[in-house]
C-alpha cells in the first residue's frame, strides 16, 4: 500500500489540490530535475504516519525503439516532516537523468520518463478520524519555498478507503 503524492497531479478535480503548484510539478522533467533541489513536506493527521523506510523516489526511463530501461529506487531521508534524496543517491540519480537525456536527444518519441515519490502508510493508536485531512507542500528549488500541493484535503487526496483501512499498525 502506498501514497503516490505526485500522482495527485491526476486529482486535479479534487478542491484540494493547489492550481498553480500542479501546474509547475507537471512543467518538471524527471531527466532535468536536481534531487537536490526536490523535497515533499507531508502533514498528516493524528493516528498515521508513514512506515520507516518506506518513502521511495522512483526514476524511470524507457525507449521503446530498443526496449531499453534504465530504473532507481531511492530511499528518502525524513527529517520531521520533510522527506527529501539522500545525498549520498545524487550521483547515482543523475546518471540516470543523464542515460535519458542522451536516450531523448537519439530519439524523443521513442523515450519516456517518469518520476514519484511513494510512501506507505501506517496506523497510529486507533487511527486517524474519517474526516482526517492532509497536506502537501513540494519545493522543486534549492532553499526554495515549499509550494503546497493539497491543502488541507482529505485523506482520499493521497490514498483510497482501502488502504487506509488495511494500514499496518507502526512498528
Amino acid at each position: 500500500m502506498r501514497f503516490a503524492l505526485f500522482s495527485a497531479l491526476a486529482l486535479s478535480a479534487c478542491t484540494s489540490i493547489v492550481p498553480s503548484t500542479a501546474m509547475q510539478l507537471s512543467g518538471l522533467s524527471p531527466t532535468t530535475a536536481d534531487p537536490a533541489d526536490l523535497a515533499v513536506d507531508l502533514t498528516l493527521p493524528a493516528g498515521i504516519d508513514v512506515s520507516p523506510g518506506s518513502a521511495l523516489m522512483l526514476f524511470s526511463t524507457t525507449r521503446s525503439d530498443t526496449d531499453e530501461t534504465a530504473a532507481g529506487t531511492f530511499a528518502l531521508q525524513r527529517d520531521g516532516s520533510v522527506f527529501k534524496v539522500n545525498p549520498a543517491d545524487y550521483a547515482e540519480l543523475r546518471s540516470l537523468q543523464a542515460t535519458a537525456r542522451a536516450w531523448y536527444a537519439e530519439n524523443a518519441d521513442a523515450t519516456k520518463g517518469s518520476l514519484s515519490i511513494t510512501l506507505s502508510p501506517c496506523r497510529l493508536d486507533a487511527g486517524p478520524e474519517d474526516d482526517a485531512r492532509v497536506s502537501v507542500a513540494v519545493r522543486m528549488a534549492p532553499d526554495g519555498a515549499f509550494l503546497p500541493l493539497v491543502r488541507n484535503g482529505p485523506l482520499s487526496a493521497v490514498t483510497s478507503e482501502e488502504q487506509l483501512r488495511d494500514m499496518p499498525d507502526c512498528p
